[in-house]
């Protein structure tokens, strides 16, 4: 079962206080800084309703939107004009007609692979599909966040038209999350949808280790929004990673 097949219909409510233009701007600063030259195609896995992909493409990117949930994609759909493509895969098992200059997948989007060996083949797929130079950025959930402050908590959440409980669980080397949700309907009343998810604690030098068995250099790491190192109580880490060689410019 589709486990964003509910969610969909409230993600955007309840991600209201996510600052999806200053995310933007921090990945164009991450972008110029680790990229030899100017991208032009972006894709991004796991885009979910489009909040970054539409924000690139009003930017002048041409970005390609790719993620496994069709009803996360109607919604992404609805926001974006035609020039964006988008397409319904695996993050894990993706399939592009050619290179492209970055890949960027966001939102802790990584922490829901449930195997390295996932990983490592998402991190393969990567790299085959960047071109010469290009730069993967993603982010993570730590294992300080997944582990100290959601595991064994629970949250609530109300809006004009949603409320939320979430309730976590700490598993070995995973957090469950028990998703309560009661949107409110036209006439009034409350429609209840349940969901499960599952995030996995991925360490630093674990998705190091995984992207040089891949392929990629100039491995860096950022604690959110800087271009610091992470330290122990970091709560979201950036990654940014190269494929090797140099893109040959075309006159």
């Amino acid at each position: 079962m589709d486990i964003y097949q509910e969610f969909a219909s409230v993600y955007d409510v309840l991600t209201e206080d996510v600052d999806y233009d200053s995310n933007v701007k921090y990945l164009e600063h991450i972008l110029e800084k680790h990229l030899a030259f100017k991208p032009h195609l972006i894709a991004e896995l796991a885009c979910g309703t489009g909040n970054i992909t539409k924000r690139l493409a009003d930017k002048g990117y041409d970005v390609i939107g790719i993620d496994l949930a069709e009803d996360m994609l109607n919604v992404a759909r609805e926001k974006c004009d035609d020039s964006v493509l988008l397409l319904n895969q695996d993050m894990t098992d993706f399939e592009l007609y050619g290179t492209v200059d970055a890949v960027l997948c966001l939102l802790d989007s990584v922490n829901y692979i449930e195997s390295e060996e996932k990983l490592l083949k998402m991190f393969r797929l990567v790299e085959n599909y960047l071109e010469f130079g290009g730069a993967f950025v993603f982010d993570i959930n730590s294992g300080y966040k997944l582990r100290e402050v959601l595991s064994n908590n629970t949250f609530v959440r109300e809006t004009e038209k949603v409320v939320s409980v979430w309730e976590n669980e700490q598993d070995e080397g995973c957090v469950h999350f028990y998703l309560n949700f009661f949107l409110e309907t036209d006439n009034g009343m409350y429609r209840r949808f349940y969901e499960e998810h599952t995030e996995y604690v991925y360490e630093i030098d674990k998705i190091v280790f995984l992207l040089e068995k891949a392929g990629f250099i100039n491995i860096t790491c950022y604690a959110e929004n800087t271009f610091h190192a992470p330290d122990a109580k970091t709560e979201r880490i950036y990654f940014v990673a190269n494929k090797k060689g140099k893109k040959l410019e075309i006159n």
